[in-house]
């Protein structure tokens, strides 16, 4: 049999086989025969030397975000919306169609919410978890409900939600909340795990009923003080602590700053945990914030992790040195994003006379559990 005749009569026995819905590892796995074949089936090799992700590094505008968040609002009332929303879609992700609409990254949702002066989301819980970091918050009148909990918020503290954890959202004050929410959300819809369910009574969405301040969780989990008789579950997927205040998140930072605790790769960095576990805040994402020094180039460093980045203060720049999609330099204003899929290789810097602060969340946690974990620390700022 010549090539050719080889070749075409592998094509029809692939095509014979895909209307039973079979495969083979030739045309799937091989890192040559697979790539060769895949534009005809529209596949790629999934053996590859390295990480060959789908999503791509890009960043989002925060003035351009916010602006469309107020043009939905006048479209779409805080009743109509359950959650009034400005999703970050990944420009790589969007034509598939597992991903749809709703993904920054293949595992993780980003986006804005936006609460205004005297509206409320209602309550619901759901097994993605969550991550809120407030950008906008009035002085006071904002506030969370988790579990009965109710927590005040103000700009720069984070927020965690585990797993069926009942939320709802309220804003008292005299100006408006915004904050970005990042969730889980394509990973739990992978593994078919998505359950979801409204907090009615008679027929009618409400907010859940309050029985305690959030400090007192603060000032007991939070402090290192776990209560015999426990106020929350104890389960290790849990987190209790439900905010992390900005006021000790910045003055550690600036502690750790003025010790000169500098990381070349990642500035004075500090990573949210769960006092319960000792792991990362949530089961599936890891959190961090992290302050630059002023006119400072960290060295560069790649990951097998999805991260989205946050300025939320001074200016930043994001220099992708190597990606699927090629080299990218971000310049980021107050409380722009950036995503970063994993296998990027990327450096930060801070060229401005005062420090930047970054807030990060990633899929590093999942990465970890089944020892697909890896990192490259390259020494010097190239």
């Amino acid at each position: 049999m010549t090539y050719q005749g080889k070749e075409e009569s592998l094509i029809e026995l692939f095509d014979d086989m895909l209307k039973s819905n079979m495969s083979n590892y030739y045309m799937t796995f091989h890192p040559k025969a697979a790539e060769r074949f895949g534009g005809k089936y529209g596949i790629r090799p999934l053996f590859t030397n390295e990480p060959k992700p789908l999503a791509l590094p890009y960043m989002w505008k925060y003035r351009e975000a916010k602006s469309k968040l107020y043009q939905l609002s006048e479209l779409i009332s805080a009743e109509e919306s359950e959650r009034r929303t400005v999703i970050f879609v990944n420009p790589g992700l969007k034509n598939i169609n597992f991903f749809g609409l709703s993904s920054i990254a293949p595992t993780l949702y980003g986006g804005l919410q936006l609460i205004k002066a005297g509206e409320r989301a209602p309550a619901h819980r759901h097994t993605p978890v969550n991550v809120r970091f407030v950008l906008e918050a009035p002085e006071k009148g904002a506030y969370i409900i988790y579990d009965g909990f109710k927590v005040d918020i103000g700009p720069g503290d984070v927020l965690v939600q585990s797993n069926w954890m009942l939320h709802d959202h309220h804003n008292n004050g005299d100006t408006d909340l915004i904050w970005l929410a990042g969730l889980d959300s394509p990973f739990v819809s992978y593994l078919s795990a998505m359950f979801y369910e409204g907090f009615v009574t008679g027929g009618v969405d409400e907010e859940q009923p309050i029985k305690s301040a959030g400090d007192v969780l603060t000032e007991t989990y939070g402090s290192s003080l776990r209560p015999s008789r426990p106020l929350v579950s104890h389960d290790p997927w849990y987190n209790p602590v439900i905010k992390y205040p900005w006021r000790n998140i910045l003055r550690t930072l600036t502690h750790l700053h003025s010790m000169g605790n500098l990381d070349q790769h990642e500035g004075v960095s500090v990573e949210l945990t769960n006092p319960l576990s000792g792991g990362p805040a949530l089961p599936t994402i890891r959190i961090t914030t992290t302050l630059i020094p002023p006119k400072t180039d960290l060295y560069p460093l790649r990951r097998t992790e999805n991260m989205v980045l946050v300025n939320f203060d001074g200016e930043i720049v994001v220099e992708v040195m190597e990606s699927i999609d090629g080299k990218k330099t971000f310049h980021l204003a107050d409380h722009d994003v950036v995503v970063l899929p994993t296998w990027t290789k990327y450096r930060l810097s801070n060229r401005d006379d005062r420090p930047a602060i970054l807030f990060t969340y990633s899929d590093a946690p999942i990465y970890k559990s089944f020892g697909l974990y890896r990192e490259i620390k390259f020494e010097g700022t190239r």
